[in-house]
């Protein structure tokens, strides 16, 4: 469990330091989701991350998301599936952790 906990606060970390997209920052936004996308697959426990064009799937931990808006929508789909298996399994409520990983 505690590293479902440590790559929720990983991937969140990583996710809000993301420029903004819109036509103007579509480039340079994308760039930082590939760049982010790379230090999940190296600095978290069992990744699989694959984008295709019908969308993305990402596995980090046991857990899995996917989503047909790309990496960023299946990043934040996984964050909220790896907060439901917390959840499911007590680990939240009976550690105090909910705080962190909310």
């Amino acid at each position: 469990m505690a590293d479902l906990i440590s790559s929720i606060k990983y991937i969140k970390d990583g996710l809000a330091k993301l420029p903004p997209g819109g036509p103007d920052g579509y480039q340079e936004r994308r760039k930082a989701l590939e760049e982010l996308a790379r230090g999940i697959a190296s600095d978290l426990p069992k990744v699989k991350i694959n984008e295709r064009y019908d969308g993305a799937r990402v596995s980090i931990a046991g857990v899995r998301a996917s989503s047909t808006s790309g990496i960023d929508g299946a990043l934040n789909n996984w964050i909220a599936a790896a907060r439901r298996q917390l959840d499911k399994t007590g680990f939240i409520a009976t550690n105090g952790e909910k705080e962190n990983v909310r």
